[in-house]
């Protein structure tokens, strides 16, 4: 049952319509109404509740990240009505490995947010973790995001501290139909309904992308037929296309490896793994094909999984078919006694006669006996070995995390057959990678870029948990977005990327703010 609550003052209501357009999060608004309003009652009351806080567990049904916008609003909310002294966010997406290196550094951030799908230890132990930060630390303010518990289990579990509950829901085409329609009202183009749905069919992240183009577009030609814009564009971009076609048909998967930057020495290992293989292969005595990549975020480790998987099937080692799986460590793991081992099976099978992918595998490390973590490998280990000459397993993840998952059970060093590491990016390799994406979307470089961006990438390589190629990709996004702003307001070239746009984006930046004040926790983008 949920209460009616009244509207806040004309200030907090202003703050709370930034929620209005964003997609799967506005319905938070009524929750950030529901604790404004009991704030104010006890803070003029005589006796103080017991469970009385204001720590917030968010769940995050929507497979885009939707959550930053959320917080940013609660934190502005909170600071407006007295509930913490700064809308500054500390986020701890690796809480097992960062709480005991918190303990000696002051903590400056007044909202500290942990990301429980990326908490690997046992319910109890995390309770316990936080608790231990929560009474280090009583005046702050405290977020959990997760999605990977049953729907209020995690509420259950952390119930004497976190009082309020929100959830981003997943986005639905009728949302994102209404989000376009919206954009094009205010922005005042005229567009079909048919335009309208063939857009919502696309990922939301790339709606926001095509909006933005078309708007640019509109501008720079004064044109406000959105039906016009895009049949302007869909010649150049079915050639375009077709272009693309032709020459991925002449393109191998080994040459569309050479041609992946940097990864030199991964580059040349697995030429001489697929050369063994296919040697092997010809003598009738096809080795045991399971590897093991190790490596930080964003080094390349889940594109060079699917160039093998093309590779494999070129030169049909396990068969013809392009058969091509990912899934994450956490998807080998039933929900209920039972269901484990159907689990694991399910996703080697579909794999079969091509590569099963799985990313972070050392998610199925287990401090607890008998868990169905422990099902899950006893049951990929067996699977490893029966369908040997049907599937090639790779499994991935960060390097320490995934020598810890190997020793768990000496299974796995007889059927582990490759390993490779995948380095960090240096800066020129990260500077490199972005001009790629420039020239992918056709947009040009000023001349006078290249060392901001160096410098850029030099600071954030010294940051914890640095991402490498994502970070160049979210730093992309976020510079076309100051570009398209630019070019709207100036009518300048639509295709030119200007260091004032770098500078824009990096000045919006929450590691800007953690360079000065020379601390590392924190750091995102």
């Amino acid at each position: 049952m949920e209460l009616k609550c009244e509207k806040l003052n004309q200030k907090n209501e202003k703050i709370l319509s930034k929620l209005d357009d964003k997609i799967g999060i506005n319905k938070n608004k009524q929750v950030l109404r529901e604790i404004i309003k009991c704030y104010e009652v006890m803070k003029g009351a005589k006796n103080k509740l017991e469970f009385e806080n204001y720590n917030i567990i968010i769940r995050n049904e929507s497979s885009y990240v939707l959550y930053e916008d959320l917080i940013n609003v609660i934190a502005e909310i909170y600071l407006e009505n007295g509930i913490i002294h700064n809308s500054d966010i500390l986020y701890l997406d690796r809480l097992d490995y960062r709480i005991n290196r918190m303990k000696n550094i002051k903590i400056e951030e007044d909202v500290i947010v942990i990301d429980f799908s990326q908490t690997r230890k046992e319910d109890s132990e995390v309770k316990k973790m936080i608790e231990d930060m929560m009474e280090q630390m009583p005046q702050k303010t405290y977020i959990i995001i997760e999605n990977k518990w049953r729907e209020g289990d995690i509420n259950a579990l952390m119930s004497e501290t976190f009082s309020w509950a929100m959830k981003i829901e997943s986005i639905s085409s009728e949302e994102k139909e209404k989000f376009i329609e919206k954009f094009m009202k205010e922005n005042k183009l005229k567009c079909k309904r048919s335009t309208i749905i063939e857009i919502a069919e696309n990922p939301y992240y790339k709606i926001k992308n095509i909006l933005i183009n078309i708007l640019v577009n509109s501008k720079t030609k004064n044109e406000e037929n959105v039906e016009m814009l895009l049949d302007k564009n869909k010649n150049t971009s079915k050639n375009n296309r077709n272009q693309k076609r032709k020459t991925n048909k002449k393109q191998k998967a080994i040459d569309e490896l050479d041609g992946m930057i940097g990864m030199s020495e991964v580059k040349e290992q697995i030429s001489k793994v697929v050369n063994y293989i296919k040697v092997s292969q010809n003598r009738d005595k096809l080795p045991m094909l399971h590897m093991c990549f190790y490596g930080n975020p964003g080094t390349g480790k889940t594109t060079v999984a699917r160039i093998l998987g093309k590779i494999f099937t070129e030169e049909k080692i396990l068969s013809d078919r392009d058969s091509f799986v990912e899934a994450h460590g956490r998807d080998l793991v039933g929900m209920y006694v039972g269901w484990t081992a159907g689990e694991t099976k399910r996703l080697v099978r579909r794999a079969e006669g091509g590569v099963l992918f799985i990313d972070e595998a050392y998610s199925l490390i287990s401090d607890k006996k008998g868990g169905y973590e422990e099902e899950a490998i006893a049951t990929l280990l067996k699977e490893m070995e029966d369908k040997r000459d049907k599937v090639c397993i790779i499994m991935a993840g960060y390097e320490n995390k995934m020598e810890e998952l190997l020793q768990m059970n000496p299974g796995f060093e007889s059927r582990i057959q490759f390993k490779i590491f995948f380095p960090d990016y240096t800066s020129e390799e990260l500077y490199e990678i972005f001009k790629l994406l420039c020239k992918n979307e056709d947009y040009k470089l000023s001349s006078n870029i290249k060392q901001t961006l160096l410098q850029v990438f030099e600071i954030a390589k010294q940051q914890e948990n640095f991402s490498n190629g994502r970070f160049v990709r979210s730093l992309f996004e976020k510079v076309k977005m100051e570009q398209a702003n630019r070019v709207v307001k100036n009518k300048t070239d639509k295709n030119l990327i200007k260091k004032c746009d770098i500078i824009e984006t990096l000045n919006k930046l929450s590691y800007r703010k953690k360079e000065e004040k020379k601390r590392v926790i924190g750091f995102s983008i």
